[in-house]
């Protein structure tokens, strides 16, 4: 897979040279491809993904197939597994879960990540940053990338699945203690606008920005996000958040309309799922919620 990286990067480099095109000339806005991702692809170090060398075929005039070999480049479903789990389980702070989660990190960049497209590379960063962030409870790990990605993001009006990693990133490091909040407004309302029903995975990314979303907002506009995760469960048919949902329409029910009742029925429902989904760590968690907030009116 290395030789084919540098072979194909050598085949780009030679093609835009041949059209006196410098990189900025290629990347024009860096909406779709940054310089730094260019350099990386033509220098060998980084797999173009499909999307990337359509948009290299265009831009020099050569055809897809004069470029890239398409056949040749294969994702390891061991890779596939670890991204899937990674993806779509939850820590919770529980050290165990943490720890199981850094040892698919540690499998993934010794096996996998040197030969994985640049897109999925980034991917796995996204990721191992956002667990760095919530293990260390401290932004700055993922200021980095927030920075080289973010303002390429902010300019598109729609997103791949890695644009919404990244916001998802930029809205938790948000509610750790990232100060500069300037995007905070635009993007939680752009995401409400953006849902493609037809895309489940992408649905799932959605779900964990909602979750970064609620942990921020006042409890008077709870209503109407659990209002669009409800939704997308209704969709997609994943009960994995419905605890959280009912977790914080109890504190809207709470906070907000000062009825205990519907707020202590929230949080029972909340417990029920969480014990249903074989969660103890979530259960105990919300438990432990449910008498820190119900605890305070007595």
């Amino acid at each position: 897979m290395g030789d084919i990286k540098v072979e194909i990067g050598k085949r780009i480099r030679s093609a835009r040279l041949n059209k006196g095109l410098t990189q900025i000339d290629i990347c024009d806005d860096e909406s779709e491809l940054t310089i730094r991702q260019l350099a990386r692809i033509e220098n060998g170090q980084a797999m173009v993904t499909l999307p990337k060398i359509i948009f290299l075929s265009e831009k020099l005039g050569i055809p897809v197939q004069d470029l890239l070999d398409r056949n040749k480049i294969e994702i390891p479903n061991r890779y596939l597994e670890l991204k899937n789990k990674l993806i779509k389980s939850h820590t919770y702070g529980d050290a165990e879960r943490i720890r199981q989660h850094e040892l698919m990190f540690d499998e993934i960049y010794e096996e996998f990540y040197d030969n994985l497209p640049e897109e999925e590379q980034l991917l796995v960063e996204v990721l191992q940053v956002k667990l760095d962030v919530f293990s260390s409870r401290n932004s700055e790990f993922g200021i980095r990338l927030l920075e080289e990605y973010l303002h390429q993001i902010l300019k598109k009006k729609h997103y791949s699945y890695n644009d919404l990693l990244i916001i998802d990133l930029y809205l938790f490091c948000c509610a750790i203690d990232l100060e500069d909040k300037t995007y905070f407004e635009e993007l939680s309302q752009k995401v409400l606008s953006y849902i493609d029903y037809s895309d489940f995975e992408r649905m799932y990314v959605l779900e964990k920005i909602l979750l970064s979303i609620l942990t921020q907002i006042e409890p008077d506009q709870y209503l109407l996000y659990t209002k669009t995760f409800r939704e997308i469960i209704e969709t997609t048919n994943n009960f994995q958040h419905k605890p959280a949902i009912y977790a914080f329409e109890a504190k809207y029910y709470l906070q907000v309309q000062k009825d205990i009742e519907k707020a202590t029925e929230s949080y029972d429902k909340s417990i029920m799922f969480a014990k249903m989904l074989n969660d103890t760590v979530l259960a105990s968690n919300l438990e432990k919620e449910k008498s820190a907030d119900l605890g305070n009116l007595t």
